[in-house]
Formats: C-alpha cells, sequence, structure tokens
C-alpha cells in the first residue's frame, strides 16, 4: 500500500468514525427529546462532543427546552391564579350574603325585637350591603382595567385640591379612629398630568388601606412634594405595617395581609391592584417603603404638565 492509498484510508476511517460518532451523538439526542417529551421536562442534553455542529444543536435544544419550561410554569401559575380568583370571588361574595340574609330572616321572624334591635340589625344590612356593593365595583373596576376598557382623560389637574376634596370624605372616620392626620403641602397649588377620577380613585383606595391596616398608630399622613418632572403623593402611617415578606405582593390582586385589624373595614385584596394600574395608565409610578410600627409610605408619582 503506497503512501496516497494510506492516505485515502485514514481519510475515510476518520469520516466514518466521525459519522458513527455524530449518529449515536443524535440518537442519544433523540432519546433525550423523547423522555422530555414523556414529561420529564427538567432533563437537558448533555453530550461529551467535540463536534461543533452537534455542540450547537444541543445548545440551541436546551434554550429552546427552558423556554418551553417558563412558559409551562407561567401558565400553571396562571391557572392557579385563576383557580384562586374564582375561590376567593366566592367567598368574598357568599360570606356577607349570607349574613346578610341571616339578619333579614331575624328581623322577619322574630316578633319580639326592639325598635333598638330592630335599627342596630338595619344598620348591620346597611353597612353588609355597602361592602357588597363596593366589591362588585372594584371586580367591575378591575376587569375593564385589564381588559383596556377604559379611557382616561389626562389634562392639567389640581392635586392639591383633590387631595383636600378627598381627605374632607374621611374626616368622620379620622375621628372615630382617634387618628391624628398631618398634612403637609405647598402653599401655592400642585398641577399634574392625569385624570382627575382616577387619581381620586388612587386617593379613596390608599387612604381606605391605611384606614384598614394602620389603623392601630395614632397618625396618618399625606404630603405633595414636587421632584424634577414628576409631582410625588406621599400617604404614610406609623400603624402595624407589611412584613418583609409580604412586599412584593401587595399590589397583586385579591391578595390581602391577614388580619386586617379593623374588622369593619376588612379590604378584599382588590384595592391595590387598582391602585397600581391607575397609577401606571397615567404614566406614573408607585412605591412602598415599610417599617411596622415606626412608618409605612405609599408613594404614587404623576408627570408635571408640559
Amino acid at each position: 500500500m503506497n503512501l496516497g492509498t494510506a492516505i485515502i484510508c485514514i481519510i475515510v476511517f476518520t469520516v466514518i468514525f466521525l459519522q458513527i460518532k455524530v449518529y449515536r451523538d443524535l440518537n442519544e439526542i433523540t432519546s433525550m427529546i423523547k423522555k422530555i417529551i414523556e414529561g420529564n421536562i427538567n432533563l437537558r442534553i448533555r453530550l461529551q462532543t467535540e463536534n461543533k455542529s452537534v455542540q450547537n444543536l444541543s445548545c440551541q435544544l436546551n434554550l429552546l427546552l427552558d423556554q418551553y419550561q417558563e412558559v409551562l410554569e407561567k401558565s400553571k401559575k396562571s391557572e392557579e391564579m385563576r383557580k384562586q380568583l374564582i375561590s376567593n370571588i366566592s367567598h368574598d361574595l357568599i360570606t356577607p350574603l349570607t349574613s346578610l340574609l341571616g339578619y333579614i330572616e331575624v328581623l322577619k321572624n322574630d316578633p319580639h325585637l326592639s325598635e333598638e334591635e330592630k335599627i342596630k340589625y338595619i344598620n348591620i344590612i346597611e353597612q353588609k350591603a355597602h361592602s357588597l356593593n363596593e366589591l362588585m365595583e372594584h371586580f367591575f373596576q378591575l376587569s375593564k382595567l385589564e381588559a383596556k376598557d377604559v379611557t382616561f382623560h389626562l389634562e392639567k389637574i389640581n392635586l392639591s385640591q383633590i387631595v383636600k376634596q378627598t381627605l374632607i370624605l374621611y374626616y368622620d372616620e379620622f375621628t372615630k379612629l382617634q387618628i391624628e392626620h398631618v398634612i403637609s403641602m405647598p402653599k401655592q397649588d400642585v398641577f399634574a398630568l392625569g385624570d382627575v377620577q382616577a387619581t381620586k380613585r388612587i386617593l379613596h383606595n390608599l387612604i381606605s388601606n391605611h384606614l384598614k391596616y394602620g389603623s392601630e398608630g395614632n397618625q396618618f399622613g399625606i404630603e405633595i412634594r414636587e421632584e424634577n418632572e414628576k409631582v410625588w403623593i406621599d400617604l404614610w402611617d406609623n400603624g402595624r405595617g407589611i412584613p418583609a415578606h409580604e412586599m412584593e405582593n401587595i399590589f397583586e390582586r385579591l391578595y390581602t395581609l391577614e388580619p386586617s385589624r379593623n374588622k369593619k373595614l376588612q379590604g378584599n385584596g382588590l384595592g391595590l391592584s387598582i391602585v397600581k394600574q391607575l397609577v401606571e395608565y397615567q404614566k406614573g409610578n408607585i412605591v412602598v417603603k415599610s417599617v411596622p410600627y415606626e412608618k409605612t409610605v405609599f408613594s404614587f408619582c404623576l408627570p408635571k404638565p408640559s
């Protein structure tokens, strides 16, 4: 055998060997993919090969599997949230309805009730009805926001005036709970670019939230401040605050801090989710900081008018 023939033989055997090696690698890849399809989505392709094409194929398949697993996990989480949503809606509707019907039955069937007791039960029924109405309004508003079925009229609005008008509505509640309110805002009116009704709803939901979860403290404050091209409104209290492990979840719908100390104002877990979306629709931002029993601050900003 001459040198040329030997070289040709070596090349042929090398090609055959490489083809066999590639074939084995591809078989192994196929076997792994079958296992993944059968449900073992945590498997990844790990091959000891020097073939660049096979290496590249393995990397691309692993990336695809990572993306598939991420989509699958998000889908599972979404399904769990959907089930939780249905469960919570049912609970939040059935509980006050059952209680309301119970008081109505007592009023109808107990002839020995005094006038004082009747008035007491009627007041409770009215309170339960208001709670149900607020719950339905929140569900309706949140569903419209998530479906992007809301029109915002962004214009120059007087934030100072809106804050004062909203606070007046809660004066009786502050007095009843013996909460001192601290107001800090510039002497001159402060303006922002926003939607009047959306901004009022944000303030209403945030103040209600402070009353529900911050009423253990004896102070509630609100401050308007200007910073660069933004106008910030800070709402704070010195109540029990928000534990660090719950901070990242508070803007999720149906998430509530348990238990609310003010049972009369028990939350339904929708208010803050609505707030976040309303702020973002107005091109703003919202942040929260909390040191329990010292200071819990919800701060949201709106852009200044041009």
